[in-house]
């Protein structure tokens, strides 16, 4: 053998994955981040309704499809499996995963109720497997570079959050007062991430339902307020994040694409951050948020709005078949064209799972936190008062 020649190398391991559930947040996420994530191998999918399951098979080459969450459990090549059901089904689908040996991603919230929580929390410590929850904001790289930041510079003392859309569209159907459960959470969590420290008290003050403010006191000292609203339109950008640092500066994180720094003398002045893609869409607005940061972002969501209004008063070109497809297109919807994280947090819990890094995602201990916080928040709203909170447990 010629000693010049090189070794052949072994592949990378990838991690083998099975996907529960192929409705919408899995078509819209989980599917193309797991097919497209270097270190996963996707190699189930399954749902109740076996349609779903064979067009989720067919449009992203998953060789297994099946109904039965059984299968899944009882094959042993099988990993990691990703839960993006019903949140009724979460809790006791997961328990169920960690049961038969396997390691966990579960989409938030993870269940209504701090107590429906605690069943992961207990099923997790019993079986000793990685569990995390779908609060993907953590792994948004604007996010990341603002704590990374804000850890150089003593942590944060005041921060703002501003999370609105369309809830009133696209959220009628659920009761009154429960998107601080199902959305709010994110924010709850993200911020006790970026302080590194859990909340004491919270107050709420709301002007009508999904339509209020929180006011948050963590132990380090910070306070924050979140502005929750599910009464605007969708040319508003969704979410907008301000903290001010204990060293004199402040940052501000824009829809994650742009974070701008103040007094910030050893940072730019201003990073830029590219979109989130879908394979099944085209990516011009990725290089575009890159290149020209929330200015792009806002135009994006000028247009695909006032496109919409003008489709449902009947003044687009029925004859135009590109812009016909344009709008009949469902992916990717304008809050998923802002890199969130998504397909970072799943790859980063692959990673862990092959020995290559530390957990450093949300688990069930967090998505306790954010329950504990989203049920504080609703007994403020119905007493008046301030709620302090116990540490988690």
């Amino acid at each position: 053998m010629n000693d010049s020649t090189p070794a052949a190398t072994a592949p990378a391991r990838k991690v083998t994955a099975a996907l529960v559930g192929c409705g919408g947040i899995a078509r819209s996420q989980h599917l193309p981040n797991l097919t497209r994530a270097p270190n996963i191998r996707l190699q189930a999918v399954c749902d109740v309704q076996a349609a779903a399951a064979q067009s989720a098979q067919a449009d992203y080459g998953v060789p297994q499809m099946t109904t039965r969450f059984e299968d899944l459990l009882q094959d042993p090549a099988i990993e990691l499996i990703v839960v993006a059901t019903r949140e009724d089904f979460q809790v006791p689908l997961t328990c169920q995963a960690l049961e038969a040996g396997k390691h966990v991603y579960v989409e938030k919230p993870l269940a209504d109720t701090p107590e429906s929580c605690r069943r992961v929390v207990e099923a997790q410590a019993r079986h000793r497997k990685l569990v995390q929850v779908g609060f993907n904001r953590r792994f948004a790289p604007a996010c990341r570079a603002a704590r990374r930041i804000l850890l150089k510079r003593g942590g944060a003392t005041n921060i703002y959050f501003r999370i609105s859309d369309e809830y009133w569209n696209w959220g009628r159907a659920n009761p009154p007062g429960v998107r601080v459960i199902h959305e709010v959470c994110h924010v709850f969590d993200l911020l006790r991430w970026i302080t590194g420290s859990e909340a004491v008290s919270v107050y709420c003050a709301s002007a009508r339902a999904d339509d209020e403010i929180y006011t948050l006191k963590f132990a380090s000292g910070c306070v924050a307020t979140i502005m929750n609203s599910g009464e605007v339109t969708c040319d508003l950008p969704k979410e907008r994040l301000e903290i001010v640092t204990r060293e004199p500066g402040a940052l501000i994180v824009e829809e994650y694409t742009e974070l701008r720094t103040y007094g910030c003398k050893d940072e730019p002045a201003v990073f830029r951050f590219a979109g989130h893609t879908h394979p099944e869409s085209e990516f011009t607005h990725k290089l575009l948020f890159e290149k020209l940061g929330t200015g792009a972002v806002d135009a994006f969501r000028r247009m695909r709005w006032e496109l919409r209004n003008q489709q449902e008063a009947g003044l687009l070109d029925g004859n135009d078949a590109e812009l016909r497809k344009f709008m009949e297109r469902s992916f990717p919807h304008v809050n998923y064209l802002v890199d969130k994280g998504w397909r970072a947090a799943v790859e980063h819990l692959a990673d862990c799972i092959l020995g290559r890094t530390t957990f450093d995602g949300a688990g069930p201990q967090d998505a306790l936190a954010a329950s504990q916080l989203a049920a504080a928040a609703i007994r403020s709203r119905e007493s008046g008062e301030v709620v302090r909170l116990k540490q988690t447990t």
